[in-house]
């Protein structure tokens, strides 16, 4: 295999030699995420890219955060709505799933964002696969999420309002009036973040830091002794 040169050195079936003596070597082994094999080398074990994933990491969990508190304002504004206007209390059950959903996501990028810090290279290989598992279904639940937001008659989108009409019309036996729903467009918010929160999940499904498998050792002692065994082959075999 021809030598290639690498990090200011020469590289020869996965070991790096610089001029300083030093021999490094790497190893794709144990490296989890389902695309992380083909990110290149020098890329995959820079500082960049575990930077650009952290960073992932906290964007994800800063969406899922802002989402709640949104979806949360408008649930609570409807709920209030909803029961001045009809005597069953409660209001659509999309709500609770999109709420559910969204604060669930919170709990859990808030623990994979912790441990991606704390943890050296993300943890250990059953735990990095366990993030994939969760990422996978959380682009899921996300991909629920936009549908059931949607501006385009989502149960719990933007065009489900409620206004001072509804609160005088038959159906209202409370007697109670509602004021005028302010908050209608509140879930536009939490659609495009779940979109945004759906891509952010599906790339750290997809990738994962890689575990510093640099092993430095001074190679002059090595060296020598390599060469004082390759000649002693060589001897040996001019005897025979």
């Amino acid at each position: 295999m021809a030598d290639t040169n690498h990090n200011n050195g020469v590289v020869h079936d996965g070991v790096a030699h610089n001029d300083k003596g030093v021999t490094r070597t790497r190893t794709n082994k144990g490296e989890t995420g389902l695309l992380t094999r083909w990110v290149p080398e020098r890329f995959k074990h820079s500082a960049l890219y575990r930077l650009l994933l952290r960073l992932t990491r906290v964007l994800q969990f800063l969406s899922a955060v802002i989402s709640l508190g949104i979806f949360s304002s408008r649930m609570y504004k409807v709920y209030r709505l909803v029961n001045s206007i009809k005597t069953r209390r409660g209001v659509n059950g999309s709500y609770g799933a999109v709420e559910g959903i969204l604060a669930a996501a919170v709990l859990y990028t808030l623990l994979a964002t912790l441990m991606q810090f704390i943890l050296k290279g993300g943890g250990p290989r059953w735990l990095r696969w366990l993030w994939v598992l969760l990422d996978l279904l959380f682009v899921g639940a996300f991909i629920a999420v936009s549908v059931l937001t949607s501006p385009h008659g989502g149960m719990a989108g933007p065009k489900h309002c409620y206004d001072n009409r509804d609160a005088t019309d038959s159906n209202n036996l409370t007697g109670e009036t509602a004021s005028r729903d302010e908050s209608c467009n509140l879930p536009w918010g939490t659609f495009i973040l779940a979109i945004i929160s759906t891509v952010l999940h599906a790339i750290t499904a997809s990738f994962h830091e890689v575990g510093d498998r640099i092993k430095e050792h001074r190679a002059r002692g090595t060296e020598e002794q390599k060469i004082a065994e390759e000649e002693q082959i060589q001897h040996g075999g001019r005897m025979n």
